[in-house]
């Protein structure tokens, strides 16, 4: 999937698009004043398992991973996608 096959939807005050992966994980991929590196115009994704809870299915440490260029939110789609 790359970044320019997102949808992405306004919300809060910035943008969100969710993106549904047949092994049964939900990424939410936004950009707000209050997400990491939203201010500077990056991303932050969180992950969601089938049971609708935030997971952590690559071992970041955290439930969300931010800093993100459209690139870095390709590359964390792509791993998630092969979990």
């Amino acid at each position: 999937m790359t970044f320019k096959d997102l949808e992405f939807e306004e919300r809060f005050d910035g943008v969100q698009a969710i993106v549904n992966f047949r092994n049964g994980f939900e990424v939410s991929v936004i950009r707000h004043g209050g997400s990491y590196g939203g201010k500077k115009g990056l991303y932050e994704i969180g992950v969601f398992n089938a049971a609708g809870s935030m997971c952590d299915p690559l071992g970041w440490g955290d439930d969300v991973k931010g800093w993100l260029t459209p690139e870095g939110v390709e590359k964390e789609l792509d791993l998630i996608a092969s979990v």
